[in-house]
């Protein structure tokens, strides 16, 4: 088989790096007006306007003695019917999106007093062809029933387009989805934005041979979506026994926020995401990586992209109070943040090394050990 093939020649020694290590490790409410004009906080921010929020939802962190916030979760509203468009800035970019869309775009997480950088990455065709000097559309469902026009980006030279949300023009704590459309085409990317409390409590799960039962199923699935409909059939990775269960009950009956921190590609963001909603497995943060050097699985490539993603979120005041993994960059990246080991949970031939918790094969056991956990101690109300 060749691997130039494979989302282009730039992938193919990411790729080569990939297979040679696996196995190895809606209802109404009310509307709220941002406290700043949006056209002062940012160029791109243009109509950050009128966004709803459910009644009693707060969106400031909160001392002791007052009422905790509730968490609001935005993500049933049916999308924008886009129809019009607007002319392309150059007459390249007609031909480019001629070719089929494979556009990404990490989740966003902040606190209420910090500003929230909506990404998104724009490319077209198997060498990912990246769509330049284009306008982008921000759009987000503000649990009103319908979405709400946040402003609009400029894609670079590199295909990347940032919208800046400053801390006034934030929604209230809570879970928002968001829409990112490219003007010229009517063609989006989903994520999502978080803004959560400081002193939010979270646990980490990695995803390949963690929630999966091995990291050959990331190379599996890459084929299986560039050479489709070539194939007999569709590949879906299979989850480790338990793992859905654990995500739920670590977030359902727990409390915790969870975050999905991969080794995959940010160019994987969509089937990550699309594996992870078709499991049911309990909602969260998804990471990947912000480029290719990231996925090298080594201390120096994924463990340290990890330890800083970690990092930022403890800068941002939330606390990791465990984490799952089953690589042993998965168990420096976790040590790096200040994960305890007792706490650091690693599934695999890995399990127990440097003192961590050697879960086995499976989370049948530790399903059973930890459902009478005492649930988190978090900054909003929350309701087991």
């Amino acid at each position: 088989m060749c691997l130039q093939t494979l989302r282009g020649a730039i992938y193919a020694p990411l790729l080569a790096v990939l297979v040679m290590s696996c196995g190895t490790s809606a209802s109404t409410s009310e509307h709220w007006t941002p406290d700043v004009d949006p056209g002062d906080v940012d160029e791109q921010v243009e109509d950050a306007g009128d966004v709803g929020t459910p009644p009693d939802v707060g969106n400031d962190d909160v001392d002791d003695g007052e009422e905790l916030p509730e968490l609001a979760f935005c993500n049933q509203a049916a999308p924008p019917e886009f129809s019009d468009t607007v002319d392309w800035e150059s007459f390249g970019s007609g031909a480019i999106a001629a070719l089929d869309p494979w556009h990404s775009a990490q989740d966003v997480i902040t606190h209420p007093e910090r500003e929230a950088l909506v990404t998104g990455k724009f490319t077209y065709g198997p060498t990912s062809k990246d769509l330049q000097g284009e306008r982008i559309e921000v759009w987000m469902d503000d649990c009103s029933g319908s979405y709400v026009r946040l402003g609009e980006a400029e894609t670079d030279s590199d295909g990347r387009s940032v919208l800046t949300l400053a801390p006034g023009a934030l929604p209230p704590v809570g879970t928002y989805a968001l829409l990112q459309r490219v003007m010229g085409d009517n063609t989006v990317v989903r994520s999502y934005l978080r803004v959560f409390p400081r002193e939010t409590r979270l646990i980490v799960f990695d995803i390949d041979a963690t929630l999966t039962t091995s990291d050959t199923e990331l190379f599996q699935d890459i084929f299986n979506d560039l050479f489709e409909p070539l194939l007999d059939g569709d590949f879906v990775p299979e989850a480790r026994v338990g793992a859905v269960d654990i995500t739920k009950v670590r977030n359902e009956v727990h409390g915790y926020q969870l975050v999905y921190i991969t080794g995959r590609p940010y160019w994987l963001t969509e089937q990550s995401r699309g594996w992870l909603d078709d499991q049911g497995v309990a909602h969260g943060h998804l990471r990947l990586t912000g480029s290719n050097a990231e996925s090298l699985p080594t201390t120096s490539g994924v463990g340290a992209y990890k330890a800083a993603y970690l990092e930022f979120l403890k800068e941002l005041g939330f606390e990791i109070v465990m984490a799952y993994g089953n690589a042993t960059t998965d168990i420096f990246a976790y040590a790096e943040a200040g994960v305890p080991a007792d706490r650091t949970f690693i599934l695999g031939q890995h399990g127990g090394e440097e003192g961590t918790v050697a879960l086995g094969e499976d989370y049948v056991e530790h399903l059973e050990a930890v459902r009478s956990d005492v649930p988190a101690d978090q900054p909003f109300a929350w309701t087991p």
